[in-house]
C-alpha cells in the first residue's frame, strides 16, 4: 500500500509503501546512493509504541531570504509533534525526539512521550530562542552543519523507528561522505527508517540519496515501491510534516467492497451449490487480511445466506460489508410409479395393496399424494382408474407418474339352495324356501329359478328340480338346483282318519284303510280310457298296494278310469264334506245324460253323494261291461265334470 504526500500543488496527504526488501542482496553503491531503506515503519498501530527522531539541519543555506525562516521551521515541527500528539489515544504509545546540528549536535529533545504533559512545552522551549543549547536557527551565516554529528547522535537512540533528515544536502563540516554516508547506512541496516526532506537552496540531492535513498516522492506523486526524500519549501513544511505525522499512524479502515447478490441455481443432484466470489479490499497499509463466512467455494445451501466479510488491517482497524447469496432449488423430485396392476373388484384400491411410488429429491421430498380418475367399463363393477401420483419436495417442485390400475369381476356369486324338501301341496318359495347368494362385489346379486319336472303327476305325487340361478351386475352365474318333491298321501290319510273308504259294493269292491294312504299317490292317476266295473273280488289295499284281480299298468296306476274319477272323489269329499250336499247341476253346473239322469234319485237335483252312490253300484255291477256300459261311460262324464278344477289340494 502506499502513503502519498502533496506539494504547493504537491501536498503531501498521506504515506504509503510496499515491503523493501531489506537484506540478503548485496549491491554496489555510487557515489550518490546509500544501502535501501527497510521496511516502511508507517502504518502505526495508535497503540503503539513509536519511535519518531526529527533532525533539524541548522544551516544558513536554507534560509532563503535574508531574514531565514526559523518561524516557519519551529511550526512545522510544533505542527508535527502535535499531530501525533492528537492522534496517539494514550501515553507511552508514541515517543519523539530532536536533533538539532550544525558544527556538532546540539543537546537533543530525548524521546518523550507526545501524550505527556508537558511535551509541546519542552519542544516550544527547545526549538525557540530561550531554550538550552544551540537551537535552529538558519539565519546564522556561521552555522555549519555536519551530518556525521547529526548520525551519531542519532545512533544514540536506539530501536528507533522513523527518522526525519529535514536538510538542503550540504555538509559543511565533518567526515567525508564515505563517513556519513556508513552512518546512515549502519542506522538503515538496524532497522530504521530515514526519510530526507529536501529544503532550503542549493540542495544537493546526491547527498540527499546517499543519506537516505534514492527514491523520490515527488511528481508523479506516488510511491515506486516506498519514497526515501522529497522537496519542500518553508511554506508548506508544516503542511508536509502534519500529513507524515498523520500518515505514521494507522487509523482509517481499510475499505471493503463485496460483491452484488448472488442468485443461482442448485447443483444438479445437490441441495446446494458450490460458489466462488471476489471481495475486493482497499488499504493505505499492507497486510489487511479478509476473512468472509462462509469462505469463497463454500457450499450454500438451497436457501439465502448472508455472507459476512470483515477486513482488518494490521493494527486492528476493520471495515465489513455482506451480501446474500440465494440458491434456488430448480430440480424436479424423482418419481417412478408403481407398476399397472390388475385387481379383482373386491380388492383394495389402497396404495398398501395396490403399491405406491419411489421418490427421492436432492433436497428432500415434502409429500406424496394422488388423485384418481375413473374410466367405467362394460359393467358396474369393472371399470380403470388412472391413477396420478404427484411428489413435491420441500421447495414445491412437482413430478407426477401415472399408474394404471384396472379392476375386473371375474368371480361368480356364492349361491347356496334351500334344503331338497317334500311337501305336501304347497310348492311355492315361501314353503319351499329361498336360495341365498353372495358376490365379492354385488352386494344385490340377482336371483332366478325355473322348475324342471322329473317324474310323477304332481296332483298326487311328483318330483321338481328347482333350478336357482344367481347373477350378478357383470353376469358372472352361479347355479344350484334344489328338489322338492310333492307327496299329497298326509291328505290322503286324513281322508281316511274317519274310516276306511270302500269303492263298489258286495263281492266287487276296493277297500282302502289308513294307514295305506301312500297306495292312492301310487294308483293315481288313473292310465285307461275306457270304465268298467270291478273284478268280482274284495280288495284291501296293504302294504303292497296291490288290487287283488284289479288291473294296474306297469307304473302302477290304475286303469280304470272310473274306480279312478270315483276315488278321487271321495277323497275330496271326506276333505270337504260340504261337497258332498252339492247338486249336480244347480251347484256345479254338470249336465248329465238322461241314462245317469234316470239312475240318480232326484235327477238333475241329485247330489254328489248321490252320484257316489249310484257310482259304487256302477263299480260292483260285475255285469256292467256286458249291460250297460254307455251308462258307465255318461257316468264318467259327470265324476270328471265334479272333479274338474279340484285337488285333493283344493278339495
Amino acid at each position: 500500500m502506499k502513503k502519498q504526500f502533496s506539494t504547493a500543488n504537491l501536498l503531501l496527504t498521506s504515506l504509503l509503501i510496499l515491503f523493501v526488501a531489506l537484506f540478503g542482496t548485496t549491491k554496489t553503491y555510487g557515489q550518490c546512493e546509500g544501502s535501501p531503506n527497510p521496511m516502511f515503519p508507517g502504518c502505526q498501530a495508535p497503540g503503539g509504541p513509536f519511535k519518531v527522531m526529527l533532525v533539524l539541519d541548522e544551516s544558513g543555506s536554507i534560509r532563503n531570504a535574508p531574514s531565514g525562516f526559523e518561524d516557519e521551521v519551529e511550526a512545522a515541527v510544533t505542527g508535527f509533534a502535535s499531530t501525533l500528539a492528537g492522534i496517539v489515544p494514550t501515553t507511552g504509545k508514541l515517543q519523539m525526539g530532536i536533533v538539532e546540528f550544525a558544527s556538532g549536535a546540539s543537546t537533543p529533545v530525548g524521546l518523550t512521550d507526545v501524550k505527556s504533559g508537558g511535551f509541546l512545552t519542552t519542544v516550544a522551549n527547545y526549538l525557540g530562542d530561550s531554550g538550552p543549547g544551540n537551537h535552529y536557527n538558519p539565519a546564522d551565516p556561521n552555522a555549519l552543519t555536519n551530518f556525521e554529528a547529526a548520525l551519531k547522535e542519532v545512533q544514540k537512540t536506539p530501536d528507533l523507528d522513523f527518522v526525519f533528515f529535514i536538510t538542503d544536502g550540504n555538509p559543511t563540516a565533518g567526515g567525508a561522505i564515505g563517513v556519513w554516508r556508513g552512518l546512515a547506512n549502519s542506522i538503515k541496516g538496524s532497522g530504521t527508517y530515514i526519510f530526507g526532506i529536501a529544503i532550503g537552496t542549493g540542495i544537493n540531492v546526491c547527498n540527499i540519496k546517499a543519506l537516505s535513498g534514492p527514491d523520490e516522492f515527488g511528481n508523479p506523486l506516488s510511491f515506486n515501491d516506498g519514497a526515501d526524500w522529497t522537496q519542500t519549501n518553508f511554506d508548506i513544511l508544516a503542511d508536509d510534516l502534519v500529513s507524515f505525522a498523520n500518515s505514521l499512524i494507522d487509523t482509517k479502515a481499510p475499505i471493503i467492497t463485496c460483491p452484488a447478490n448472488i442468485r443461482q441455481n442448485n447443483e444438479i443432484g445437490k441441495c446446494g451449490k458450490a460458489i466462488d466470489y471476489t471481495t475486493n479490499v482497499t488499504d493505505d497499509c499492507p497486510n489487511v487480511s479478509l476473512v468472509c463466512t462462509p469462505p469463497p467455494g463454500s457450499f450454500f445451501n438451497v436457501g439465502q445466506t448472508t455472507v459476512n466479510c470483515v477486513a482488518t488491517d494490521k493494527v486492528g482497524n476493520s471495515s465489513s460489508c455482506s451480501f446474500k447469496v440465494t440458491v434456488l432449488d430448480m430440480e424436479a423430485p424423482k418419481i417412478t410409479c408403481p407398476a399397472d396392476k390388475t385387481i379383482s373388484c373386491e380388492a383394495s384400491l389402497d396404495p398398501g395393496n395396490t403399491g405406491a411410488p419411489t421418490t427421492s429429491d436432492n433436497c428432500g421430498v415434502g409429500s406424496v399424494t394422488n388423485t384418481d380418475v375413473r374410466v367405467d367399463g362394460s359393467c358396474p363393477n369393472e371399470f380403470t382408474i388412472n391413477r396420478t401420483w404427484t411428489v413435491a419436495d420441500v421447495h414445491g417442485n412437482l413430478s407426477t407418474c401415472l399408474q394404471v390400475i384396472s379392476v375386473e369381476d371375474k368371480k361368480s356369486p356364492v349361491i347356496t339352495c334351500p334344503a331338497n324338501i317334500t311337501v305336501t301341496c304347497d310348492t311355492t318359495v315361501a314353503k319351499t324356501g329361498m336360495a341365498t347368494a353372495t358376490d365379492n362385489c354385488d352386494v344385490s346379486v340377482s336371483l332366478s329359478r325355473r322348475d324342471i319336472h322329473i317324474s310323477g303327476d304332481c296332483e298326487w305325487f311328483c318330483i321338481t328340480e328347482r333350478h336357482w340361478t344367481a347373477t350378478d351386475d357383470c353376469r358372472n352365474t352361479s347355479k344350484c338346483v334344489q328338489v322338492i318333491t310333492k307327496d299329497v298321501t298326509p291328505l290322503i290319510e286324513q281322508a281316511l282318519a274317519a274310516g276306511p273308504l270302500v269303492w263298489g259294493q258286495t263281492a266287487a269292491t276296493v277297500t282302502l284303510k289308513a294307514g295305506n294312504g301312500a297306495c292312492a299317490v301310487k294308483w293315481l292317476p288313473y292310465s285307461g280310457v275306457t270304465p268298467t266295473a270291478l273284478k268280482f273280488d274284495d280288495a284291501v289295499a296293504g302294504p303292497d298296494c296291490r288290487l287283488m284281480s284289479n288291473p294296474l299298468d306297469g307304473t302302477g296306476h290304475i286303469v280304470n278310469p272310473l274306480l279312478g274319477e270315483a276315488m278321487k272323489l271321495k277323497f275330496l269329499v271326506r276333505l270337504n264334506p260340504a261337497l258332498g250336499d252339492k247338486k249336480l247341476k244347480a251347484d256345479l253346473n254338470c249336465t248329465m245324460h238322461f241314462i245317469v239322469r234316470q239312475a240318480l234319485a232326484g235327477g238333475e237335483n241329485a247330489t254328489v253323494n248321490e252320484l257316489l252312490r249310484v257310482t259304487d253300484l256302477t263299480l260292483g255291477n260285475v255285469n256292467v261291461n256286458l249291460l250297460v256300459p254307455e251308462h258307465a261311460l255318461h257316468l264318467l262324464a259327470v265324476l270328471k265334470c265334479v272333479n274338474t278344477g279340484r285337488t285333493v289340494c283344493n278339495p
